[in-house]
């Protein structure tokens, strides 16, 4: 069976990096996006602010096929990316990169361990904007990705913001691992990837 290690934070907070970097560390690991399965996201920003004036229930996002696949990572049988369509291999362990963590009461059985990555809002913003100055830099992202850019300033105080809030006031909590989300990515995936190891001890396969 497949060690389930979850990998969450802010928007902006470096959730894929993380978990590619743990993964490459640990070895004999894969990696599980949530926003493969979710369609919140596609959402107009009206819907998902009214979603977070009635109490941002996670429970919402029901996704059974998240959940069937992640159940069959778990008990070692791979499964299709129904995003990019590649096989993801059931491993040793499953990086699950999940902004809910143990919120979502659908996955949260299934998940071992559970990484939250501490990171100051200004700071998340900052990597999220620096992350699109470089693309429009190299070219890009053209004048579609400065329309979501503006997009994003738009929605950031009554839409992303108050998603990281509650992300912070209710999954951090639930956390087995914290790391600080300002440190550089290596020094990030080294010391998560230990904790994985010292926690899991003699249950690793």
């Amino acid at each position: 069976m497949g060690h389930i290690i979850a990998v969450s934070g802010p928007i902006g907070s470096g959730k894929t990096t993380l978990a590619g970097g743990i993964a490459a560390v640990l070895g004999n690991a894969s990696i599980l996006h949530y926003d493969s399965y979710e369609r919140a996201s596609r959402q107009a920003p009206n819907d998902v602010i009214r979603w977070i004036s009635e109490g941002a229930d996670f429970n919402a996002f029901v996704l059974p096929d998240l959940v069937s696949d992640l159940s069959a990572l778990k008990r070692g049988i791979s499964i299709t990316d129904p995003l990019s369509g590649e096989t993801t291999r059931a491993e040793d362990y499953i990086i699950f990169e999940m902004p809910l963590g143990r919120e979502h009461r659908h996955t949260s059985p299934l998940i071992d361990l559970l990484v939250w990555i501490d990171i100051p809002p200004d700071v998340a913003l900052a990597r999220k904007m620096r992350e699109y100055t470089e693309g429009f830099l190299t070219g890009g992202h053209g004048r579609h990705g400065l329309e979501w850019l503006k997009r994003y300033l738009d929605t950031y105080p009554a839409m992303i913001r108050p998603i990281m809030e509650i992300l912070h006031e209710r999954v951090r909590p639930g956390a087995d691992i914290i790391i600080d989300g300002r440190d550089d990515p290596r020094t990030q995936a080294d010391r998560a990837a230990k904790e994985i190891t010292r926690l899991l001890g003699s249950d690793r396969h």
